[in-house]
């Protein structure tokens, strides 16, 4: 039976009704293309790439969300090729699925720099099904509470485009997500504009930090996101992800823990993320785990370091 808090209900029917909102993970960098479709890579091999996230693990039917992309690049095309799919749960009520062809032309600007250019276009489908939720205590609910019979889904065209520069030193990125539509609705997301940067500082011959930041607007709402990540060898690797919730008065506040590493074609890593904020009152926690393996299609000298 499918139990949950009042106060969780009520939470989860005003995102539903108010903000179709894009995934927020923390470990997106190892793989960009469900956020920006430039970021595709070029690197002559087949990357596949797997995320799952897992919140609220101390309330029933908690969010989850998930991302699984494969991609890769071809040197006599300049061309990059992919395809991403994302699915994200917020509880048991309301859920939203998203795959996406995936398509980038690159620029080599010189030896080591490019210019990548991508396009990604497919469908959006989601639901709202608030009869799902069992109300613990229906005396706690006002008197409008006609949301409990509310039923909504719908599947809707979906684009994003996206442009992005990198070298073995720094990268940039910007793109514009869900293009077809200004305004979220409960079941299709409004214009994401995201931008991020990041910068590759050589410590010493075995030591490389990553520091990173994360910027994204929809719907007169802003996230952003601080991140740094210490590469030992290209091997193993740890790091902090703070997103400060700097437009809401800071009702959420979560700082992320995380860590990896990489053995020959496969990475693994696990994210641990703590909520001091004002949220933390319903769960502290959630749970990022990350794995990847690519297989080299040809050999290709190339003047990117492994790690995006």
């Amino acid at each position: 039976m499918k139990k949950i808090f009042i106060v969780l209900a009520t939470l989860l029917f005003t995102v539903s009704a108010f903000a179709q909102q894009d995934l927020l993970m923390t470990q997106q960098f190892f793989s960009r293309i469900n956020k920006n479709p430039a970021g595709i890579g070029n690197f002559e091999q087949i990357d596949a790439f797997l995320l799952g996230r897992f919140q609220w693990l101390d309330v029933k039917d908690g969010p989850k969300s998930g991302i699984f992309n494969v991609q890769t690049f071809k040197t006599d095309l300049n061309s990059g090729f992919g395809f991403t799919m994302s699915y994200d749960d917020i509880g048991a009520a309301k859920g939203s699925f998203n795959p996406k062809a995936v398509y980038a032309y690159v620029l080599r600007l010189r030896e080591d720099m490019v210019l990548s250019m991508g396009l990604s276009a497919g469908v959006q489908y989601a639901y709202f099904d608030a009869s799902k939720y069992t109300i613990e205590d229906i005396t706690e609910i006002t008197e409008d509470h006609d949301f409990i019979n509310d039923r909504e889904s719908g599947i809707h065209p979906d684009v994003d485009f996206g442009v992005e520069f990198s070298n073995p030193k720094y990268m940039f990125g910007v793109s514009a997500t869900h293009l077809l539509k200004y305004q979220s609705t409960t079941t299709q997301s409004a214009l994401h504009i995201n931008g991020y940067g990041r910068y590759f500082w050589d410590l010493s011959e075995t030591f490389v930090l990553a520091p990173a930041l994360a910027y994204t607007w929809h719907d007169k709402v802003a996230v952003a996101e601080i991140n740094a990540i210490l590469f030992y060898k290209n091997f193993l690797w740890g790091g902090l992800t703070y997103h400060p919730d700097m437009f809401n008065k800071f009702g959420t506040n979560p700082i992320a823990f995380m860590f990896g590493a990489e053995y020959k074609n496969f990475r693994i890593g696990y994210t641990f993320d703590y909520n001091f904020g004002k949220v933390s009152k319903l769960s502290k926690t959630a749970h990022e785990i990350m794995l990847s393996y690519s297989v080299q299609t040809k050999k290709t000298k190339v003047p990117y370091e492994r790690f995006e």
